[in-house]
């Protein structure tokens, strides 16, 4: 079953409509019956591609959404007015088509600065809508994850049950993502869908809980012009956020954050070129805005991660990083761990059994905590290491 399909009131499939040289699925469509509030998240980047545009006008508006189309290998990102209308045109044609009775979001994934074919997209859009006759017909359909992966390698999907006071409700959750990840809200996408119903109001825990997973990884340090993260809630289950205690309250909110969490590890797991997934721990930090810094300093600077490649506990790289990081830091009261071995504490070296840290360093999980000694904040963070494989997928992404 397609994850996203999982909660109840949901369909998605897709299907490749030649946006892609190599014939593979590149377009999709999520429907949401009845319509679902929705909850978003979208890139910081001064660059917004036309459709990160399009659906922030949407998301303000405050309507239900019934449908959201995506594309990848296309980013219709510095396409300017055009890009824009050709989304528009996209929206209209899903509204003739399917006569939607709530609001239609466009995604797009892929190169910059292209625009889209716009031609083979209404003609695969039509194709979409026409799904249980031209299954019968042999035209192949398939998940609608498939359909927003690029440099992926892998599908990233996740599903969940919980039961709350008695009764079932269901998350489910797919995401696209390798390289180009630094998500401040990299080329992301995520779309997690549940029927619970929710009101207008949850909004802050929706973006509490996208900083601490989507917004808490980096492959590359890249922004994309893309991002989109949205939490679709249809109310299918019948069962009322608003009407639970906060036991259950809590259940949902913690589930929401796993799945959340997941899929952020799965994209860093597909980190291009990627052979180790690194958890960065801080701990002892002032403030929560200074543990973050340091696990994102730490996370982005190319001399860690390629550390990290070659399996060399680099204390002094790490260190540096976080001192970088415009966070509150007194050396003499810092301490650091490889892999739960302490290397280094009050600003020098420790003995440690080198033999034994370099076996841990060749695991595909490794980890660094760096405690600050100054408060009882906390941050964690997810990257890869950086390989010359990445070089090679980027040197030759167009082609």
């Amino acid at each position: 079953m397609e994850d996203v399909s999982f909660p109840k009131g949901f369909q998605a499939w897709g299907l490749a409509c030649g946006i892609k040289k190599n014939g593979k699925p590149d377009l999709g469509i999520l429907v949401s019956e009845p319509p679902a509030q929705v909850f978003s998240a979208f890139t910081r980047n001064a660059v917004k591609a036309a459709p990160v545009l399009f659906d922030q006008e949407v998301a303000s508006g405050g309507g239900k959404l019934s449908h959201v189309l995506v594309n990848s290998g296309n980013a219709n990102a510095c396409t300017g007015a055009r890009g824009y209308a050709d989304v528009t045109a996209e929206v209209a044609l899903v509204r003739a088509l399917a006569a939607p009775k709530g609001e239609v979001m466009v995604s797009s994934t892929g190169v910059i600065g292209e625009y889209l074919p716009m031609d083979k997209i209404k003609a695969g859009i039509a194709r979409l809508f026409k799904k249980g006759a031209a299954e019968g017909a042999g035209e192949t359909f398939g998940p609608f994850v498939h359909s927003i992966m690029t440099t992926d390698t892998f599908e990233k999907k996740t599903m969940k049950s919980l039961v709350l006071e008695g009764k079932e409700v269901r998350l489910g959750g797919v995401a696209k993502g390798a390289g180009m990840i630094r998500p401040n809200m990299a080329t992301m996408l995520s779309y997690i869908t549940t029927d619970l119903d929710l009101d207008a109001g949850y909004a802050p825990t929706f973006l509490a809980a996208v900083e601490k997973s989507f917004n808490s990884i980096s492959v590359d340090g890249d922004m994309s012009t893309n991002d989109t993260a949205l939490l679709l809630a249809n109310g299918a289950s019948g069962v009322r956020y608003a009407s639970l205690g906060g036991e259950a309250r809590k259940a949902f909110d913690d589930g929401l954050r796993d799945v959340m969490e997941e899929l952020a590890k799965l994209i860093i797991r597909d980190g291009e070129g990627a052979t180790k997934l690194v958890t960065i721990e801080t701990v002892g930090a002032r403030t929560s805005e200074d543990a973050k810094a340091v696990c994102r300093a730490i996370a982005n600077s190319p001399l860690v991660k390629t550390a990290f490649f070659g399996g060399d506990a680099n204390w002094g790289r790490v260190l540096a990083a976080a001192g970088s990081s415009g966070a509150e830091l007194v050396p003499e009261k810092t301490a650091l761990e490889f892999c739960g071995v302490q290397v280094m504490a009050q600003g020098g070296a420790l003995a440690y059994d080198e033999d034994d840290l370099a076996e841990r360093m060749k695991s595909k999980d490794v980890s660094v905590k760096v405690d600050l000694g100054l408060g009882k904040e906390a941050w964690t963070y997810w990257t890869c290491d950086l390989s010359y494989e990445y070089v090679k997928i980027n040197a030759a992404y167009r082609t």
